[in-house]
């Protein structure tokens, strides 16, 4: 099965050896299992704010509603920030300095650095 990357470039003060990151396109388990430690682990320090700030409102809700409206609740919430997290951490990626280059298709990680590679020219 074919899966879409997006291709992120940061280059050097010297441009030689530039720094590539490669970020799957659409669903992140790791983001749908470990929501905010994700976060944490890429340095996006606000969004991880906010998720706790939004979990705390997820607490009061509820005290005021039933356990299982909390949950469904709860789950989409999560499910839509594992579906968009990718995202934004190419967003905030460009934020530090990276520069969107366009999309790389591949078998799994490797394929798709591998054809980056292959087509990759500095400018």
């Amino acid at each position: 099965m074919t899966k879409i990357y997006s291709a992120l470039i940061k280059k050097n003060s010297n441009a030689e050896n530039p720094d590539i990151v490669l970020l799957s396109e659409g669903f992140s388990f790791a983001a749908f299992f470990f929501s905010i430690l994700w976060f944490l682990y890429h340095r996006m320090w606000r969004e991880s704010v906010a998720l706790v700030v939004i979990n705390i409102v997820f607490v009061w809700f509820g005290q005021i509603s039933s356990s299982f409206d909390k949950m469904i609740l709860e789950f989409f919430f999560i499910f839509i920030v594992a579906l968009n997290a990718n995202y934004w951490l190419c967003e905030h990626l460009k934020k530090r300095g990276y520069e969107f280059v366009g999309f790389v298709f591949g078998q799994d990680q490797t394929d798709a650095e591998l054809r980056f590679a292959k087509s990759f020219r500095v400018a």
